[in-house]
Parts: structure tokens; C-alpha cells; sequence
């Protein structure tokens, strides 16, 4: 009856709604209202009506054909318990192209409505993170990703940008909604842009800035909105600026010390007591050797008269309270004695016990500690350091894996459940530096292809990707245009297709597309 054909709609865009609102804030509830729409699909009967809308937009199967992918690559593969798990992940590229159109395709109005609700989500787990940092949620932060709650920082990041492009496309069209509601949406892209920079997640910022510069090669070429143009070109160009000078600022804080006295080896402590100095080690803290001039007898007597964690455990992160103490002295620009420690405040005391290697990083979300650690990093890998647990230079280690891997299997690739066990297989034969637990996978998606499929099938993956766009061409607006950027471009610093959220982000949205009238 019409009466239950109208329910089943309602339903329907319900579900769709709640799954744009819940993306950035659980995979748990994402996955309820994506099961709660296909189980509507199917109590909603009329398959043959629903069928047309997927035969009349081909493109539509080229998305699921990714999933297809995956299917063939099986026949390559020993893990078959691996590869269920990888399909369970792949299941969004099957279900909302060939699903979410069961009622016809988008108009401009349902439209605006599913990007508002996505916005709307994206708020709150930005609010969050604010939130967290004005003290008002409290949870532990040993670190800026720790103000993303719900999802990890990289994936909050892509979405995040999504949300303020599509704050930004919808404050500038006057078909939104009242004058306020379009004010609204300028000050949310504000603040979600502002976050990206206090949660510090590098692919996030460089998304920032990439898709800045091509929205105003956009807006001044093709769409001749001048205004608009020129703010998002000035935007990208401060932030390319501001980051910038950041990273020399704080490679020039990593290698100049404002006391270049402190590093000469000193032999006795005011107390008398013999300094040790290690000239083989080069590790620094703002210019100041680590190394040098270090007494721990000293420091030990007098660091376990000011701190209920004896000096010789581990501080609440699980490292070396004795190491992170003896960094965090140096970042001071202090030998390493008893009257180093006598002269730490109390705010000190509890930020090596809390794991902070220097003051900085307990400072979470100031973009200073993040381009220090990513100085530090670099000036430790070039020095020959351990990159484990460092997000930055450990990449390099993933990359080399992976490239091990895909010359072994150039052609076939591994199979779709074999990846993780290439990975570990690599790590072991190339004599990994990396610790076990931070011997991870790629984290770049054109890699991941390569590995699973081949480079054949890596470059078949990506013409599948680009397919749906090239025959929909037509329908290609600024929004549609920013999402295959995002996508993209994440790709080369995240494993896309390696998360439920990844794979969702990426069908919805690119069904969405297809589907607007």
C-alpha cells in the first residue's frame, strides 16, 4: 500500500541520515542503521522498482566492483580467516550503492539535508575535543590525537575536512536556508578548521592546505566566484606559510641552545659527586646533549624524595621514568644533577610522572609540540636512532616493507587474507628496526593495492575508483570534486580501505554523488 511505501521511505532516509550523522562518532551505530536500511530494503519488497534505479545508473556497480576485487583476489590467498575479516570491512562498498537509491534518486533538498546531518556529527566530535581540552571532559591526553574520542585522529581528520568543505559549499548557496543558518556554517568551518590545527594530525592539515589551493583554482576558473576564490586561496597560502615557519622554528629550537655551556663536559657536580657524559650519543632536547653531564645518583636520591614513582620504574606512559626525566632536564637546560631536580617545579614533577619528555608536549594541541616532535624525529632517524613509536619516521620502515613485498609479488600480489602475513614475513627478512608492535602495515592505500592485488590489480583498483566519476562527468559539482580529492589524497598517508569507517566514508558519499538529481 502507499501508506506502508511511505514508511519504508521514511525509514529508509532515516537510516541514511543517521548513518552521515553517526560517521564521525561510531562505527557501532554506522553499522546498526546500515543493517537497519538493508533489512528495510528487504522487508520493503518491490525488488524489481528498486532494481531500476541501480540498471539505470551503471556507474552505480562500479563501486561494488572494488568489492569483486577482492572476491577474485582469493583465489591468490592461504588465509581464508583473514580475508572473511577483510570482507566484513569491505561490505559498505556492496551495500549503500546498491541500496541507498531503493527510492529514487536525491533531490537538491534530501541532499542538503544528509550533508547538514554529516556537518552536524562532525560538530559534535569536534565539540568533544574541545571540550577535552577546556577540561571539561575528562579523560586521559598524552598526546593532540587523543582529541579525537571517538574514531583515531587520522580518520576524524578526513572527515573532519569533508565537513567544512561542505559547511563552506552550503553557506555560499543561497538555497540552504535563512541568512543565519548560512553565518552558522561559515563559524563551523571556522572551528573545524581551527581543530585540525589543535588535534595535529599531519594528512589532516595537508588535506587543509591541498584542497584549500584547489578550490580556488576552482572558484577563480570555473566557477568565477571571486570572493570566494580569493579567501581560499589566502587560507591555503597562511597555513602553507604558518607551517612553514613552524617546522624551521622548531628545528632551530631542536639544534640551538640558548646556553651552549651546559654541553661542555663537566667533570664534578656541585656536590661533588663524578658527572658522566656519553660524547657517542647525540641525541638532544632544545640544543642541549642529553647525554652529558648526567649524575643519576644524584638524581635518583633526590627524585625519590619529590615523587611517589621511584626512579628506577617506568612513568605512566610505560617508558623509562629515568630517560624521560633526564630528557626533560636537558629540554631545561640543566646538568643533570640533584640541584636540577630540586629546581623543577611541582608542575614538573607531574609531567614526568605523566610521561611528557619535555614541557611542550604537555602542552596538548599547541602546534609547537607537534613540529618540535616531528624535528625531533627526523634529527633522530637521520642520526641513525630506532624510529618504533615514532609516527612520523616509522612510515619510512612501513614503506620499505612494502615495497620488499610487492617486488616479491608483482604480478599476483598476495591473495586478500595473506597481507598481514607478508608484512611480518618482510619485517622479519629485511631485519626490521621496528619493535614487534609497531610493525605495522603500509598505511598507504596505492601500497595496499599493490601488495593485495598486484600492480596490475593495484592499477585496475584505481581506474575502478575513477570509473563511476568519468561516467557521471556531468554531474561533477565543487562537492563531488573536493571528495575524490579527500579521498585521494588520504590515501597516500592512511590504508583507506583497511577501516569500516574508511570504506563507509567512501561508498556513501560517492553514492550520494551519483544519485543527485
Amino acid at each position: 500500500t502507499m501508506l506502508r511505501r511511505s514508511f519504508h521511505q521514511m525509514f529508509h532516509l532515516f537510516c541514511l541520515l543517521s548513518v552521515a550523522f553517526f560517521m564521525p562518532l561510531s562505527v557501532w551505530m554506522v553499522s546498526v542503521f546500515s543493517i537497519s536500511m538493508a533489512v528495510n530494503w528487504i522487508i520493503g519488497f518491490e525488488y524489481r522498482e528498486k532494481g531500476k534505479i541501480v540498471t539505470e545508473k551503471k556507474e552505480l556497480l562500479l563501486i561494488p566492483a572494488l568489492f569483486l576485487l577482492y572476491v577474485v583476489w582469493l583465489l591468490n590467498t592461504s588465509n581464508f580467516s583473514q580475508a572473511i575479516t577483510e570482507f566484513k570491512l569491505k561490505l559498505p562498498l556492496l551495500l549503500f550503492p546498491l541500496l541507498a537509491g531503493a527510492y529514487g534518486n536525491f533531490s537538491s533538498r534530501r541532499y542538503r539535508m544528509i550533508l547538514l546531518a554529516f556537518i552536524a556529527g562532525c560538530v559534535v566530535a569536534v565539540a568533544a575535543g574541545y571540550a577535552v581540552l577546556a577540561g571539561f571532559i575528562h579523560t586521559p591526553v598524552r598526546d593532540s590525537r587523543d582529541l579525537s574520542l571517538f574514531l583515531p585522529s587520522i580518520r576524524l581528520s578526513i572527515l573532519v575536512n569533508m565537513a567544512l568543505f561542505a559547511a563552506l559549499y552550503l553557506a555560499f548557496n543561497s538555497e540552504t536556508g535563512p541568512f543565519t543558518l548560512r553565518v552558522l556554517l561559515v563559524v563551523v568551518a571556522l572551528m573545524m578548521g581551527l581543530f585540525l590545527f589543535r588535534l595535529l594530525s599531519v594528512t589532516g592539515i595537508i588535506i587543509l592546505v591541498l584542497i584549500s589551493l584547489i578550490s580556488a583554482v576552482y572558484f577563480l576558473t570555473i566557477s568565477r566566484k571571486w570572493i570566494v576564490g580569493l579567501i581560499t586561496s589566502t587560507a591555503a597560502i597562511l597555513a602553507v606559510i604558518f607551517f612553514t615557519a613552524g617546522m624551521s622554528r622548531a628545528w632551530s629550537n631542536l639544534h640551538i641552545p640558548d646556553n651552549p655551556e651546559v654541553n661542555n663536559v663537566t667533570e664534578k657536580t656541585p656536590s661533588g659527586h663524578n658527572y658522566k657524559s656519553l660524547p657517542e650519543e647525540n641525541l638532544l632536547e632544545r640544543g642541549y646533549l642529553v647525554w652529558n653531564n648526567v649524575c643519576e645518583e644524584e638524581m635518583k636520591t633526590q627524585w625519590n624524595q619529590r615523587s611517589r614513582i621511584p626512579y628506577d620504574s617506568t612513568d605512566m606512559a610505560g617508558n623509562d621514568l629515568r630517560v624521560t626525566l633526564i630528557r626533560y632536564v636537558s629540554y631545561l637546560g640543566m646538568r643533570k644533577d640533584s640541584a636540577a631536580i630540586a629546581n623543577l617545579s611541582r608542575k614538573d614533577i607531574k609531567n614526568i610522572e605523566a610521561g611528557f619528555a619535555n614541557p611542550l608536549y604537555a602542552d596538548i594541541g599547541n602546534p609547537l609540540a607537534k613540529w618540535y616532535e616531528v624535528a625531533w624525529q627526523i634529527d633522530r632517524r637521520l642520526k641513525g636512532g630506532n624510529p618504533s613509536g615514532h609516527s612520523v619516521t616509522q612510515r619510512l620502515e612501513f614503506y620499505k616493507a612494502s615495497v620488499f613485498i610487492i617486488r616479491q609479488n608483482p604480478l599476483t600480489g598476495t591473495g586478500t587474507g595473506d597481507v598481514r602475513k607478508a608484512f611480518d614475513d618482510a619485517y622479519r627478512f629485511t631485519d626490521s628496526p621496528l619493535t614487534p608492535e609497531y610493525r605495522l602495515m603500509a598505511h598507504n592505500q596505492y601500497l595496499t593495492f599493490a601488495i593485495t592485488f598486484g600492480i596490475p590489480g593495484m592499477i585496475l583498483a584505481l581506474c575502478l575508483m575513477l570509473s563511476p566519476a568519468i561516467v557521471a562527468r556531468k554531474r561533477l559539482n565543487y562537492l563531488f570534486v573536493i571528495f575524490l580529492a579527500i579521498i585521494f589524497i588520504s590515501m597516500f598517508n592512511d590504508d583507506t580501505f583497511e577501516s569500516a569507517i574508511g570504506t563507509t566514508f567512501f561508498s556513501y558519499f560517492y553514492t550520494l554523488f551519483l544519485l543527485i538529481e
